[in-house]
């Protein structure tokens, strides 16, 4: 949630700013330990006019750094003490006040990281507090790390494919809208005095053109309504939903959405049962990372094995899994190493997206490039054709 936030700073300035946090208490916390004196605190909802300050807390760096002084000997209370005082950011000292608080009135850092649910997600939290009763923190901390890592990489691969058909897309539409709102009708001008013409395109360039030149407000009303729909349609988190379950229902490229979300599904399963995670409670929290789609199959899941269905046959039949993956599950079953065999299976399937995303981005570039290329060119065409009537050329 956003919270607008209004405070007293340590010069008495009065300062607005709004915030991120997932609560009201932990947005209040954090205020105290800024070092502010809280005067007005609201949520707000949607477009904010008022410049967002957030808590610039970088959670990979904090983890890199944690690690660092944990494997260097220091404790779990020193080592966030040192990085609260070296962090010159206000806000982000906040954070290691409220830890440093929590651990010093007798708390365990995973109960420390529970009051602060907007920094620290629930996996990160189950990890820490599983590895606290074995001691090895530093190795849950480090990871997570490596988690975090690997779906970054997978993830940059996946928005460097996207980028440039976005980029041919948003080029595309802007080029073919300035061609019809402003050359198309400024250019039918010049045949106006010829009379009606009958040829299909010409009539069609004749009366666009004076269509928009005679209802300005509507064309251009319409344009910014349609780039407005299809920004929605990008970022609204409904319509977004809806999108992917149409895509997973595409033939090709949903087999292929399918099987990254599976990668991601045994990533993170074995990445919390190799912590010490139950089965169960780690199918509960991967559900939550994953998409709406997957969470009835998931439930499906861990209701089986809760009825003591081994796992490997509670994934096949809930279709979480192929071939190969129910293979492998077999194995990690029968040798007690099911953690490992689950990051062998996301290894697989990361491989597999990878390249499928390498050669689907080989062909969509050139087809879009040509497919824009073709709408420019039929546009320019029905500019000229009616200089072809004229000349008794068509």
């Amino acid at each position: 949630m956003r919270f607008h936030v209004k405070q007293l700073d340590a010069s008495m300035a009065v300062v607005d700013s709004v915030i991120d946090a997932a609560n009201e208490a932990e947005a209040r916390e954090l205020i105290a330990n800024s070092g502010g004196r809280l005067i007005e605190l609201k949520a707000v909802h949607g477009l904010v006019p008022i410049a967002k300050t957030g808590r610039d807390f970088n959670l990979d760096v904090f983890n890199q750094q944690m690690h660092s002084l944990l494997e260097a000997g220091q404790t779990v209370v020193d080592a966030i003490e040192i990085l609260g005082r070296n962090d010159r950011k206000a806000a982000s000292r906040a954070v290691y006040d409220v830890l440093l608080r929590s651990l010093r009135s007798g708390k365990q850092l995973s109960d420390a990281m529970e009051g602060l649910p907007s920094i620290f997600p629930p996996l990160y939290i189950a990890m820490v507090r599983s590895s606290e009763t074995t001691g090895t923190v530093r190795a849950s901390i480090r990871r997570y790390q490596l988690y975090r890592q690997q779906l970054d990489t997978l993830r940059g691969k996946l928005r460097a494919a996207a980028t440039y058909p976005a980029i041919l897309l948003v080029v595309g539409f802007l080029v073919i809208s300035f061609l019809m709102l402003y050359v198309l009708p400024r250019f039918s001008a010049v045949y106006d005095d010829v009379g009606t013409m009958r040829n299909g395109s010409a009539a069609f360039v004749q009366w666009w053109g004076t269509f928009v030149r005679n209802n300005q407000v509507v064309a251009w009303g319409g344009f910014a309504t349609v780039t407005l729909a299809l920004v929605v349609q990008v970022f609204h988190p409904v319509v977004r939903s809806a999108a992917f379950r149409r895509l997973l229902a595409t033939p090709w490229v949903g087999e292929r959405v399918w099987v990254l979300q599976l990668g991601r599904l045994y990533r993170t399963l074995g990445m919390l049962l190799h912590s010490g995670v139950s089965v169960l409670s780690a199918l509960h929290m991967t559900r939550a990372s994953l998409p709406q789609v997957m969470h009835g199959r998931i439930d499906e899941a861990a209701r089986l094995i809760s009825e003591g269905m081994p796992m490997s046959a509670s994934l096949r039949d809930c279709g979480l899994g192929t071939e190969v993956a129910v293979r492998l599950l077999v194995a990690g079953e029968s040798s007690g190493n099911l953690a490992q065999m689950m990051n062998h299976i996301a290894d697989f399937y990361d491989q597999e997206t990878a390249m499928w995303v390498d050669t689907a981005g080989r062909l969509i570039e050139p087809v879009l490039m040509l497919g824009i290329g073709l709408v420019v060119g039929a546009i320019v065409l029905m500019l000229y054709s009616p200089i072809f009537d004229l000349a008794n050329i068509v």
